[in-house]
C-alpha cells in the first residue's frame, strides 16, 4: 500500500493527523534531505520547516527467478552447476549399458545378474533422464509462447537433438559391432520434446501414463499388417536410400522405438520440474518406482501363468524356437511379434509393452530417487567421516555421468573393435575403470566432456540461452570460432564413419575363418550351377592344385554375399 508523503510545515497551515502519522512512520528507505521549503508569502526559505522525505525507488531489473535449491557441484572449467544425484543416475545408466553390451545376459535359459539388473533398465533410465535434461534446459518450468522464450528454447532443443542424432547416424554408418546405437533415437526425442515443453507438469504425467498403454497397443495394431522388419541401426545410408524405412525403424520397429518411448520422455520432463531437492520428493520417487516394478511383475505373472497367456504365445509365437527362447528370457530386440495380443502381457526387457514400460519407468524412478536421497543424506551429514567417504566414492560415478555422451561413444567404438576376441569381464572392467578415473580427472581439471562441450557450444552459438547471464554463465569470447570447431569435430566423426564403412579391408576382415570354411564347403557341395561337385570331402586330401586355386574364390564370393545380406 502506498504511503502518504510528509508535507512541509508552512506557517499558518497545520498538517493533519494522518500527515503527522505518515511523517513519523516513514517508509523504510526514506532519506531526509536538509532542504528548506520556500514560504509562500515571502518566497524565502524557512529554516524552521520540516524536511521533505525523498523516496529512493529500487533500480529496475529483471524479475526474480524462482528459487531452486538443488544440491550442486561447481567444477573447474564448467559453465554451470550440475545436480550430483542426476549425474550419479546417469553414471549408473552408463555402466549398465556397457555391461549389457559386453557381458552375457542369460545362461542355461535363466537371466544372469547382469541381465536381471541392467537388461532393459539401463536404456530406459537413459530415456527418462532425457526428459529430466529437457526440464533442466528449459528452466524446470512450463514454457509459454507469450513469454517470448519458446522460440529460443525450441531452437536450442532442436540443435542439440540434431547434433546428437548426427553422431548416432555416424556410429551406425561405421557399423563397428553388434551394439544397437541409442543416440539417433535420443536425438529424435529431443526434437519431439519441443511441443511438450508447452504442457503443464500434471499434463505431462497424465500423457506419460496414457502413452504407456496407448502406444504399445497402437504399435501392435500397425505392425500386424506389416511384413517382418529387419532390425537395422539408423545410418546415413538408410537415411538416403530408404528414409521411409528409417522412420519406421525409429518410431515402431527399432531397438528403442520412439512411439512407446515417449512415455519415458514425458515422465522424465514432469519429474524434472518437481522439487528434487526435498527429501519427500526423492522418497516418493523411490517408493513409487518400487511399487510400479512390483505391480508390473504381478500383473504379468497373472496374465501369462494364471490366465494361460504363455500357452497362447507358444501356440503362435511368430519367431523361431531359438529366438523365442531369447525373447522370453532376455527380451526381444525392441518390440514383440504382432502375432498374438498376449505378447502385450510380457514384461521382459526391450519388449515395449505396457508392463515393460511400467516396470522400467519404475526402476528408473527408483534409481533416481535413491540417488537424490543420497544427495540429501550427504547434505545433512557431509562433514562427517562417513559422509566424506560416501561422497568420495560417488564422485567418480557422478563425473562419468556428466560425460555420458563421450563415454558412450568411446564404448561403442571399443566394443566394436574388440569384437568377441576379448574376455568379457576384462573388457568390461577396463571400460569401467577408464570411465570412472578419466571422468573424475577430466571434470576436475578440464570441466565438460569433449563431445558435451562441442554440442553445448554449438547450441549456444546458434541459439544463446535466455538465462545464461542470469545463471552466471560466461559468454564465449569468440563464439563463432568455438561453434566452427564443434561443427568440424562432428564432421570429422561423420567422415570417419564413412571411411570405416567403406574400407574394403575392414569389410573383408569382419567375417571369421569359421564362417568362410562353412560357406566354402556349402558351395563345394552344391556346385556352382546347382549340380553336385566332384570336390572331395573336407577330411580327404585335395588331389590337385587346381581345386586349391578355385576354393578361395568361392569362399570369397560367399563371404561377400553374406556380408551384403
Amino acid at each position: 500500500m502506498a504511503r502518504t508523503a510528509a508535507l512541509p510545515r508552512v506557517e499558518g497551515l497545520a498538517p493533519s493527523t494522518a500527515t503527522r502519522g505518515a511523517t513519523r512512520a516513514a517508509a523504510p528507505g526514506t532519506v531526509h534531505l536538509r532542504r528548506p521549503v520556500a514560504d509562500p508569502r515571502t518566497a524565502r526559505g524557512d529554516r524552521g520547516a520540516t524536511f521533505l522525505p525523498e523516496q529512493r525507488l529500487p533500480a529496475e531489473g529483471p524479475p526474480d527467478a524462482p528459487t531452486v535449491r538443488l544440491p550442486v557441484a561447481r567444477d573447474a572449467g564448467a559453465s554451470g552447476s550440475r545436480v550430483r544425484g542426476i549425474d550419479a543416475a546417469r553414471g549408473l545408466a552408463l555402466l549398465g549399458m556397457i555391461a549389457v553390451h559386453t557381458l552375457p545376459l542369460s545362461e542355461n535359459g535363466e537371466l544372469t545378474t547382469v541381465g536381471l539388473l541392467a537388461g532393459g533398465t539401463s536404456a530406459a533410465l537413459f530415456g527418462l533422464l532425457v526428459g529430466v535434461s529437457v526440464a533442466l534446459l528449459t528452466g524446470r518450468r512450463q514454457v509459454t509462447v507469450g513469454a517470448g522464450t519458446f522460440g529460443t528454447h525450441a531452437l536450442r532443443l532442436a540443435v542439440r537433438g540434431l547434433a546428437v542424432g548426427v553422431l548416432g547416424l555416424a556410429l551406425g554408418e561405421a557399423a563397428l559391432g553388434d551394439v544397437d546405437i541409442i543416440l539417433t533415437y535420443y536425438g529424435v526425442l529431443f526434437l519431439l520434446a519441443v511441443p511438450l515443453i508447452l504442457l503443464p507438469t500434471r499434463a505431462l504425467f497424465a500423457l506419460g501414463a496414457a502413452l504407456a498403454v496407448v502406444a504399445p497397443i497402437t504399435s501392435h495394431l500397425v505392425r500386424t499388417g506389416m511384413p517382418p522388419a529387419e532390425l537395422i541401426d539408423p545410418s546415413f545410408t538408410a537415411l538416403v536410400t530408404d528414409p521411409a524405412g528409417l522412420l519406421t525403424t525409429l518410431f515402431l520397429t527399432g531397438a528403442y522405438p520412439i512411439w512407446p518411448w515417449l512415455t519415458y520422455l514425458c515422465v522424465g520432463m514432469a519429474v524434472g520440474r518437481c522439487s528434487l531437492a526435498t527429501t519427500r520428493t526423492a522418497a516418493v520417487l523411490a517408493a513409487s518406482g518400487v511399487a510400479l516394478v512390483a505391480a508390473a511383475a504381478a500383473v504379468s505373472h497373472l496374465a501369462l501363468v494364471t490366465a494361460g497367456g504363455l500357452g497362447r504365445i507358444l501356440a503362435d509365437p511368430g519367431l523361431p524356437a531359438e529366438e523365442l527362447q531369447t525373447a522370453l528370457v532376455e527380451g526381444p530386440n525392441g518390440v514383440t511379434p504382432a502375432t498374438s495380443w498376449w505378447w502385450l502381457a510380457v514384461d521382459s526387457a526391450h519388449s515395449s509393452t505396457p508392463l515393460d514400460l511400467a516396470r522400467t519407468v519404475g526402476t528408473s524412478l527408483a534409481v533416481l530417487g535413491a540417488m537424490l536421497l543420497l544427495d540429501r543424506a550427504l547434505a545433512r551429514g557431509g562433514s562427517s567421516s562417513w559422509g566424506r567417504i560416501v561422497d568420495a566414492a560417488r564422485s567418480p560415478l557422478a563425473a562419468a555421468g556428466s560425460m555420458t555422451l563421450t563415454f558412450y561413444t568411446l564404448h561403442v567404438v571399443v566394443a566394436g573393435l574388440a569384437g568377441e576376441a576379448a574376455a568379457p569381464w576384462t573388457l568390461y572392467l577396463v571400460q569401467v575403470v577408464v570411465a570412472l578415473a578419466v571422468g573424475l580427472l577430466w571434470q576436475r581439471f578440464v570441466g565438460r566432456g569433449p563431445l558435451e562441450a562441442g554440442v553445448s557450444t554449438l547450441t549456444d552459438v546458434v541459439a544463446p540461452s535466455p538465462s545464461g547471464r542470469a545463471a552466471g554463465r560466461p559468454a564465449p569470447t569468440r563464439p563463432w570460432r568455438a561453434g566452427l570447431v564443434a561443427a568440424l569435430v562432428l564432421a570429422a566423426i561423420v567422415a570417419g564413419a564413412f571411411a570405416v564403412a567403406g574400407d574394403p579391408t575392414a569389410e573383408s576382415s569382419s567375417s571369421s575363418a569359421t564362417s568362410e570354411q562353412v560357406d566354402g564347403a556349402e558351395l563345394d557341395d552344391a556346385g556352382v550351377d546347382g549340380q553336385e561337385s566332384d570336390a572331395p570331402a573336407a577330411d580327404q586330401p585335395v588331389p590337385s592344385d587346381e581345386q586349391d586355386a578355385s576354393a578361395p574364390q568361392d569362399e570369397g564370393s560367399s563371404g561377400t554375399a553374406d556380408e551384403d545380406d
